[in-house]
């Protein structure tokens, strides 16, 4: 069974830079995230946090700690998207892409055609 993890929107940041490069220590998190202006506080905190969820583990083999991904990337992105699509959408996929072909740039033959593909997928889940 997948676990829920619930990454709140700032400690992404902290998993896309572990997922990208794992194994660093809390120092080398924060140079990685330079551009957020947080403090060592800051990130201890988030790291912390990952860590009780079960998110991210700990290496302290060497003498430092150091952190990596447990979380999958790829089902943390699609429980994120599915958390998204439910609160917003009430699950329909088909409600969110009408609001988004309604204010794009697609010609009426591609709606036709985007539309056609969600209309696809709702009668495979119906199935």
């Amino acid at each position: 069974m997948k676990k829920d993890f619930s990454i709140a929107e700032t400690e992404w940041k902290v998993m896309e830079v572990l997922w990208r490069e794992p194994m660093l220590t809390i120092g080398e998190i924060r140079s990685r995230l330079a551009s957020t202006d947080w403090s060592d506080s800051t990130i201890k905190t988030l790291v912390r946090r990952l860590t009780q969820k079960g998110a991210l583990g700990i290496d302290n083999s060497k003498g430092q700690f150091r952190y990596f991904p447990v979380a999958n990337e790829n089902e943390c992105k699609l429980q994120e998207t599915k958390s998204f699509l439910d609160r917003l959408y009430h699950g329909s996929l088909k409600m969110l892409m009408a609001n988004l072909v309604s204010d794009s740039n697609l010609s009426k033959e591609e709606e036709k055609e985007l539309m056609d593909i969600i209309d696809k997928m709702d009668e495979g889940k119906r199935k």
